[in-house]
């Protein structure tokens, strides 16, 4: 059974404040017991902010943090306000990523008090349904300090509780120490969500709480090894935002390290659209990530909670990112996604699926003849489109034909392997391809000022038709080539695409691994594939790609019995995708970048035999 694990305050603020004599109101000043103004608010609240300790140096202040400080002073009055600090002053310090705020009122001045109990006193008040804390969580409030004391969203049932020893320590109560127990100043450290005002309060759509891999088998396995790719018209499996495919709306949010609890997100995979409930060793996915709260948040997947996790997609900004990958099915026909740092809303729309592997009984008769049929037709990477002459104006959506072009048959198909490349361009712009029936993205890119870039795709398309959408401010030069079709049914020259039940690395510059060191110059590396992972038979390999940009943008190209601009990054950034690779059977491949400094890593995920 799912579930969704939401904390909840065990006492409401208002008894919170009643307990602590330092925070009950004195008689006021005229305009001190002022409240904030409240926008209209939904009725769905946000969940308690966990905890998010700095990990960045950030300090320009944050659009929430600006709006909180900006609504105080609207209530309250001038004062003193600060939301930065410089990364090198000081411990760790939601300062240091302009996400936390010092209201300067002193609890020695009656009038200042006056105004901050006022404050704390609306903050932590239950909302009219009775939530505790109501608009600390519609704010996104992860801590608050203030006259020795500190509240926490992330352990709300605790209340008010000592800070440093300042409530507790004769010595501290001293003049000298008002700043170090915040006797001063009012302390507001923001989640991540609250400095970028994606909360409620705000944007008026409440914050989910983090996604909790509680539900599935604890104990699932892979199912096994797996043939052939079958695209399938996409099918939306995961919706973290809106709550499809789980219980409720959540946030894919990184282990928090004030609890350790875990955070995958687990999707099920099988059973829906045209991929069967049983019998699937494999799906192919587009995963896509949006409103990231720290940049160059990396998404990972696994087959179960044990399995390794292996990058999917870095997102660099709160923008969307997305990136198609194939992966192995848990026996629970589960699949699980997390991310290394901050939190961000996830879709997962399944493109494919690979059957099951029907063990062969051996014949004695000896070995079996090759294969000559199969649903996998791999071909050396061919041009099937050409926008050169008319690029892709800003707005434009473009139906490309594919089928019949080139090698690619006019019928029976079931889907293509495709390479996505942009020439350099005027100005950024974002370039996504879109399933020509339902609209479903299933690849996109974005082009460069200064460089062309590539990236893969799989997309299911039975006539081989495919939409183009330049969703940038400037048009862009959109090439297409066909690395394998995939058809319904067995044909003559095709073969079966082989999924492994373990993902293989076999690349690793950094630990040396295949490759040894970061790239050094625009020459071919060589890497020998390991019998183990890729057999001698082989005539492809599906790679999973990652590498990490140098100096400059570049493009990683994967080469053996053919080229292929696998993954494009920009300087000091991280890009993966899943490229399929036509293979010498000598099963060596090379790879090589020009942007000096990468770092690359590759997995094994199958391979055409």
């Amino acid at each position: 059974m799912r579930r969704m694990r939401v904390r909840a305050a065990l006492v409401t603020a208002a008894l919170a404040v009643a307990a602590l004599p330092s925070l009950v109101m004195p008689p006021a000043a005229q305009g001190a017991a002022a409240v904030p103004r409240t926008p209209a608010l939904p009725v769905v609240i946000d969940a308690f902010a966990s905890y998010q300790g700095q990990s960045i140096c950030s300090p320009t202040p944050k659009v929430g943090a600006v709006k909180l400080a900006g609504l105080l002073k609207a209530t309250y009055g001038p004062a003193s306000i600060g939301i930065s600090r410089a990364c090198s002053s000081g411990g760790q310090s939601e300062h240091k990523e302009g996400r936390a705020l010092d209201w300067m009122l002193s609890v020695r001045v009656p009038a200042q008090r006056a105004k901050v109990q006022a404050f704390l006193a609306w903050l932590l008040a239950p909302g009219a349904d009775g939530q505790p804390a109501a608009m600390a969580r519609r704010l996104g409030v992860m801590y608050l300090g203030w006259n020795d004391h500190f509240w926490a969203a992330y352990r709300a049932d605790a209340g008010w509780t000592d800070l440093k020893g300042c409530s507790t320590s004769p010595a501290m109560k001293a003049k000298g120490y008002d700043t170090y127990c915040h006797r001063n100043h009012l302390h507001i450290s923001l989640s991540w969500e609250g400095a970028l005002a994606y909360t409620s309060f705000w944007s008026g759509s409440p914050v989910a709480p983090p996604c909790d891999a509680g539900w599935g088998s604890g104990d699932a396995v892979p199912v096994g090894e797996g043939t052939d790719l079958v695209p399938v018209e996409p099918v939306r499996v995961l919706s973290t935002r809106n709550g499809a495919g789980l219980d409720a709306a959540c946030r894919a949010t990184a282990a928090a390290s004030w609890d350790g609890s875990r955070r995958d997100v687990v999707s099920h995979v099988t059973g829906v659209g045209a991929v069967p409930a049983d019998g699937v060793a494999a799906v192919a996915v587009r995963i896509t990530a949006y409103r990231t709260v720290l940049p160059l948040t990396v998404v990972s997947v696994r087959t179960t909670a044990s399995s390794a996790l292996r990058p999917v997609l870095t997102a660099v900004s709160p923008a969307t990112y997305a990136s198609t990958t194939v992966v192995p099915v848990a026996s629970d026909g589960t699949i699980r996604l997390s991310v290394d740092r901050g939190s961000a809303d996830l879709i997962v729309d399944v493109v494919g699926w690979v059957p099951l592997a029907v063990p062969v009984p051996p014949d004695p008769a000896g070995p079996p003849a090759a294969a000559t049929t199969g649903r996998t037709h791999l071909t050396r990477p061919v041009v099937v489109y050409d926008g050169s002459r008319v690029p892709l104006r800003p707005g434009e959506s473009r139906t490309v034909h594919l089928g019949g072009v080139g090698p690619v048959p006019s019928a029976g198909l079931t889907g293509l392997d495709l390479t996505l490349t942009t020439d350099r361009s005027a100005g950024p712009s974002y370039v996504v391809a879109l399933s020509p029936s339902s609209s479903v993205l299933v690849g996109s890119l974005r082009s460069s000022t200064t460089t062309a870039r590539a990236t893969q795709l799989v997309a299911p398309t039975p006539d081989g038709t495919l939409v183009l959408r330049n969703a940038g401010a400037y048009p862009v030069v959109v090439r297409l080539r066909a690395n394998a079709w995939f058809t319904t049914d067995a044909t003559d020259g095709g073969t079966g695409l082989t999924m492994l039940p373990t993902v293989v690395k076999v690349v690793d510059s950094k630990a040396s691994l295949g490759l040894s060191g970061a790239t050094t110059s625009f020459a071919w590396r060589g890497v020998q594939l390991p019998a183990t992972a890729v057999p001698a038979s082989a005539r492809g390999v599906l790679l999973a790609v990652s590498a990490y940009g140098g100096t400059s943008d570049g493009t990683l190209d994967v080469a053996s019995a053919a080229s292929v601009p696998a993954v494009s990054f920009g300087r000091g950034q991280s890009a993966h995708e899943v490229v399929l690779v036509p293979l010498l059977a000598s099963g060596a491949m090379s790879l090589r970048t020009g942007s000096v400094g990468t770092q690359v890593r590759a997995w094994v995920l199958g391979y055409v035999a």
